[in-house]
């Protein structure tokens, strides 16, 4: 754990394809973030992990886009998001910032938690859950 070298932002990128990809390819190009798309088949691979090795996946896998967002210094993330906007890229409901948590956890994982949470928001049960 000694090692205090800055990490390269890394975005993590699901079921994101044609313009919409592209336009976060920019945006991501824009701030120095490296994009890093995603296949079924690394679903099995934890969140952490997703920067390395290669474990095939073979579960049922998921349609949703979902973006995770690693290594962004303060204020990155806020900026990344801001450009998208302006860029006029379609929201992506399913967003996450990497944390000891969810590093830990597969990309099914991480999506049932964030879609479950979407869901809460969306249906106005959001309440109990500010954190």
């Amino acid at each position: 754990m000694g090692e205090k070298t800055m990490k390269q932002p890394v975005l993590l990128c699901y079921n994101l394809t044609g313009e919409k990809m592209q336009k976060i390819r920019l945006a991501a190009m824009r701030l120095k973030i490296r994009v890093r798309p995603v296949e079924k088949a690394e679903y099995a691979q934890t969140i952490a992990a997703l920067c390395g090795a290669e474990d095939a996946y073979t579960g049922a896998g998921f349609e949703d886009e979902m973006l995770v967002m690693a290594n962004f210094p303060a204020g990155m993330m806020n900026m990344f998001l801001g450009l998208f906007r302006r860029m006029g890229i379609a929201p992506v409901a399913l967003k996450a910032m990497l944390t000891p948590t969810n590093a830990a956890w597969d990309s099914e994982k991480l999506h049932e938690e964030l879609a479950g949470e979407h869901r809460a928001m969306t249906n106005g049960e959001g309440k109990e859950h500010q954190g």
